[in-house]
């Protein structure tokens, strides 16, 4: 089993990163990492002590790369024993924003949209970054547009916004619902880490990780079984995109950086009533 471990001690130790193997080959695997998603989830940054986070880290933050797919991951996040209040707190955002979401369907399609490029003036948009939207719902209105079961999630930020309401128009009559689990930040270091990510403020990653966290919760769960399909366009940021296909996959989160996507591409995972998670799609345009 892998894990990120986060050594106890100053604060400042949360941004040295390293992934190690466990040394206890007898232990189970860790669930999908949970342990951010307090403070913004909920509109502020919660302040979670540092032996909490490392409590939390070495319980949450996990990945197997050379052992077979986790069948119960769905239980493993489901499981909130001995999580902090504001944790918790998170949790419960996710749960509410999942009511949303349609659950007797046989395949959920969770389309990954990157904003359009934003504008450096008043506008929420660049004029490359509208047609790039426009491009992207016409597209998304001719593939998913026999669906029944139809969802805009999106993220606080002016761009998010702009590009969900121009695909919510292409789509026609759409719920369209703002989740501050959706804003950008830096989820993990990755690996390899720039410096600039090495030196960022340990409430900073705290923070962000528990959005990004809060978002795979939102959104990763199993379908109950169903003939018809949904589709979930969920327009997001760069980071919190890469980090969430990381995890639904089970691959390592630190490697969110090593993927790259531009503006308004779509990234597609497929999920499957028996629990099989596949991405169909990464960064695609056109």
């Amino acid at each position: 089993m892998w894990r990120v471990a986060f050594p106890r001690g100053r604060l400042r130790t949360l941004f040295q990163t390293k992934v190690v193997r466990h040394a206890s080959s007898g232990s189970q695997p860790t669930g999908l990492s949970s342990r951010r998603m307090a403070g913004i989830a909920v509109g502020c940054l919660a302040a979670v002590s540092a032996g909490a986070t490392y409590d939390l880290a070495s319980r949450w933050v996990g990945r197997q790369d050379d052992e077979e797919w986790l069948e119960d991951w769905e239980e493993q996040l489901a499981d909130e024993a001995g999580v902090p209040p504001e944790v918790a707190a998170s949790f419960a955002v996710a749960r509410e924003l999942r009511q949303v979401s349609a659950p007797l369907v046989g395949t959920r399609h969770l389309i990954l949209v990157r904003h359009g490029q934003p504008s450096d003036g008043v506008e929420q948009l660049s004029e490359i970054g509208l047609q790039q939207a426009e491009l992207t719902a016409v597209r998304l209105a001719t593939q998913i547009k026999d669906m029944k079961h139809k969802v805009i999630f999106h993220s606080p930020a002016e761009e998010a916004k702009a590009t969900a309401k121009i695909i919510k128009k292409s789509l026609g009559k759409v719920p369209l619902k703002e989740s501050p689990l959706l804003a950008e930040g830096v989820p993990l270091v990755p690996s390899p880490a720039p410096e600039v990510l090495r030196e960022l403020p340990a409430e900073a990653l705290v923070g962000d990780m528990s959005r990004a966290e809060g978002a795979l919760r939102t959104h990763l769960w199993r379908p109950a079984g169903g003939p018809e399909s949904s589709a979930e366009v969920i327009v997001a940021h760069g980071n919190v995109i890469r980090y969430v296909i990381c995890r639904a996959l089970q691959l390592n989160p630190s490697a969110w950086s090593r993927f790259a996507a531009g503006h308004a591409t779509i990234s597609w995972l497929e999920i499957q009533s028996d629990g099989l998670v596949k991405l169909r799609e990464f960064g695609g345009s056109g």
